[in-house]
């Protein structure tokens, strides 16, 4: 519950920029595109902090690594709200990025510890699942907190509550520092396990899917709230609200994920045909963003939006599954590798987004929404993740 609370935590926090971006962009005189460069500095430190932090969990363990990291994004996002110039926004946003790219390494070595293989879909699609619930109380919260007050307001808030599951954090996890204690590595001694899963074609199929499927994840959350208002004509309060209805299907899609690999082994199904029939489907929902762009009517655009939401969020956990496989002993350093190659693509991404929106194309953007998860379905069957020949966890039935 912890972890699917962070998840959640998180994802209300960053939600606020998105929600809030048209007020933002008139209070700072942005374009578009500039506020793609100040998403830009979030994902590029998040990213980094990926690359590297995943050493960081697997050796010290998240006993201590997450409340560290968890308090460092709840005081970033606070200071946002205080934030006087764009130089002081966009640091704000890079700070955070460096806490908040923690808490996927974190929670899955925590997964990876304490849950068997078959139950780990459902398990990380559970905590998963809190990014969407976030994002879904996001829009009433933000929205309320920003017509009584103001959009800063909505920022100091959610840094609070970031604060207080730290010390919740704290208080429940006293005397678990022996189990979650991570294997005290010296770094040097992670150079030669990092190289040995960049060694892996698994490994890089798995990248594929790292900057497509996330990249898509991460424009239903930074985007749709200012695609809403801008091009599709809503109004503050709708254009937010209606992206409940987003969520709702990446909430959906987290669920239905991992029951349907569990319903389908049931039958009779293995476990690695399960996941490939899963990613399968999920790129099939993922096809509506094309509708979602070409439909003249908004209110079909939400819908289809909708079902884009619950396929990205079906494929991603199927593809958390795989990366805790590709090397169950360090498990933080193969999330940490591909959720920062991930998240570099889209920060240097985000600024052509922003430019497209400005020439009012958002429809090629989500035509390649639609179209590009394609690539990374078949780059992992391309790959080995099932075919054996990645480093199988203690408690593998594949």
């Amino acid at each position: 519950m912890l972890l699917f609370l962070s998840t959640a935590t998180i994802y209300l926090d960053r939600q606020v920029m998105a929600l809030t971006a048209e007020k933002i962009i008139a209070d700072f005189g942005l374009t578009k595109e500039g506020f793609g460069g100040v998403i830009a500095a979030f994902r590029a430190s998040y990213g980094v902090t990926q690359l590297v932090g995943g050493f960081l969990v697997d050796a010290q363990g998240p006993i201590v690594v997450f409340p560290a990291a968890s308090g460092l994004w709840a005081l970033s996002g606070l200071l946002t709200g205080l934030a006087a110039t764009l130089g002081v926004l966009t640091g704000c946003r890079f700070l955070l990025g460096i806490g908040e790219a923690f808490n996927w390494p974190c929670a899955l070595k925590v997964t990876q510890e304490i849950v068997p293989p078959e139950d780990r879909p459902l398990a990380n699609g559970i905590f998963n699942a809190g990014a969407p619930v976030g994002a879904l109380l996001a829009p009433i919260i933000v929205t309320i907190i920003t017509i009584k007050f103001n959009w800063r307001a909505a920022f100091v808030t959610t840094g609070v509550i970031g604060a207080v599951w730290v010390v919740v954090w704290i208080w429940y996890t006293r005397g678990e520092a022996a189990r979650f204690r991570g294997n005290r590595s010296p770094l040097a001694g992670m150079i030669p396990v990092m190289f040995r899963i960049l060694r892996l074609r698994s490994f890089w199929a798995l990248t594929v899917s790292a900057i497509i499927i996330n990249s898509v994840n991460y424009y239903l959350g930074d985007w749709i709230p200012l695609y809403l208002k801008t091009t599709r004509g809503f109004s503050f309060a709708v254009g937010n609200l209606l992206t409940i209805v987003i969520y709702v299907g990446t909430s959906v899609g987290n669920l239905l994920s991992g029951l349907l690999v569990r319903r389908l082994v049931a039958a009779g199904v293995s476990v690695a045909r399960a996941k490939k029939w899963t990613l399968f489907l999920s790129c099939v929902l993922m096809l509506s963003a094309v509708a979602a762009g070409l439909t003249p009517s908004r209110f079909l655009a939400v819908g289809f939006l909708a079902l884009t939401g619950v396929g990205v969020a079906g494929f991603l956990v199927i593809y958390l599954t795989l990366a805790q496989d590709l090397d169950s002993a360090h498990v933080g350093v193969t999330t940490g590798l591909l959720g920062g190659l991930g998240n570099l693509a889209y920060g240097f991404l985000s600024p052509y987004i922003g430019w497209l929106a400005d020439l009012h194309k958002n429809f090629l953007t989500l035509t390649a929404m639609g179209v590009l998860p394609w690539l990374a379905f078949f780059a992992i069957l391309w790959g080995s993740s099932f075919r054996g020949d990645v480093a199988a966890g203690p408690h593998e039935k594949e």
